[in-house]
């Protein structure tokens, strides 16, 4: 029961929820979520396997730099003591190899993904390569594993080939989630800084890092752009939501104190989870059959929700940040 709650807490769902919509955007973009398949499930599961070798190997090879930036907290098992460094790397080579496992039955693609996001992630946490402590690594590593890995798994899980579309789907993202990714430095710069762990920010500066994130918006917003599908309420709903990103961008350009920098990095983070669960839903729509009219009214009721709640966070601050895990 123990060693359950531990496989639960390193999973760390808010942050790993963030894997599925990729892993579904493959599927719906060649419209093959209508069926129930079970390779669906390996796929998913393998994924969830996945992300637990990398939190498990991160959480055992950055201990002492979680401790600063994250003394407490509850799914760092390592700090609070609820956990071993060996029992962490026993878990990880069981999860490894169920992940394997599983990715049999999505086919050969998926066994090539999920052998490349192993490697991936002993290569991110471990020494000697720790791409984490490399700043100019890290943030496409990490966007490569939270975008091109789900959705090459996605799609490996329907059985059909890579083709051009979906290559410029994951670029797109891929360069979305690496400004994103480079944001990730404002929350564990402490720690950072004390053990002398080398990001993109304590190597470069704010200044450097917020230009750098804003292209990579402006760049992964016009490739998105080349490949929407063709509607204009869905083109205005998406481009809100990067101006609500470019707003919280400015506003983490003008603050100084920690705590407003968190906040405007969840709210940013916030409407870019938008961008892609409203891509995936009219997709979803789409593939189903839907008139012109219902999809007006999915991505006119979905843009209005998320702005609903972007206003009620900037209210209450507080919760947007306790709400934000990555």
């Amino acid at each position: 029961m123990r060693q359950l709650r531990l496989v639960v807490t390193m999973l760390r769902y808010r942050v790993a929820s963030l894997l599925l919509p990729f892993f579904l955007l493959a599927p719906a973009l060649h419209q093959q979520l209508q069926n129930f398949r079970w390779s669906y499930i390996a796929g998913l599961l393998a994924l969830c396997a996945c992300y637990i070798v990398a939190t498990s190997l991160n959480d055992v090879f950055d201990l002492e730099v979680d401790r600063i930036n994250h003394p407490g907290a509850k799914d760092r098992p390592l700090v609070t003591g609820d956990a071993t460094p060996r029992q962490m790397l026993l878990m990880t080579m069981v999860a490894a190899g169920l992940a394997l496992l599983l990715a049999i039955a999505t086919g050969p693609l998926g066994v090539v993904v999920v052998a490349a996001s192993l490697v991936l992630n002993v290569a991110y946490s471990v020494p000697p390569l720790r791409l984490c402590a490399r700043p100019l690594a890290a943030p496409p590593v990490l966007a490569f594993a939270y975008v091109a890995l789900p959705y090459g798994l996605g799609l490996a899980a329907t059985g059909l080939s890579p083709d051009w579309l979906d290559a410029m789907i994951v670029a797109c993202f891929v360069v979305l989630f690496a400004g994103r990714m480079l944001l990730k430095d404002f929350r564990d710069r402490n720690g950072d800084a004390a053990f002398g762990k080398r990001t993109f920010l304590l190597t470069y500066g704010k200044r450097t890092t917020l230009i750098t994130v804003m292209t990579c918006v402006v760049a992964g917003d016009a490739l998105l752009i080349a490949v929407l599908p063709s509607n204009p309420l869905l083109v205005v709903a998406v481009e809100s939501y990067f101006v609500a990103i470019g707003i919280q961008l400015f506003r983490l350009w003008k603050e100084d104190r920690p705590d407003d920098e968190r906040v405007a990095i969840a709210l940013g983070a916030r409407m870019g989870n938008a961008v892609v669960l409203t891509l995936l839903g009219f997709l979803l729509l789409q593939a189903a059959g839907a008139a012109a009219a219902e999809q007006a009214v999915f991505v006119v009721a979905l843009g209005a929700m998320f702005w609903f709640v972007f206003a009620y966070l900037i209210a209450r601050p507080r919760e947007a940040v306790t709400a934000y895990r990555g």
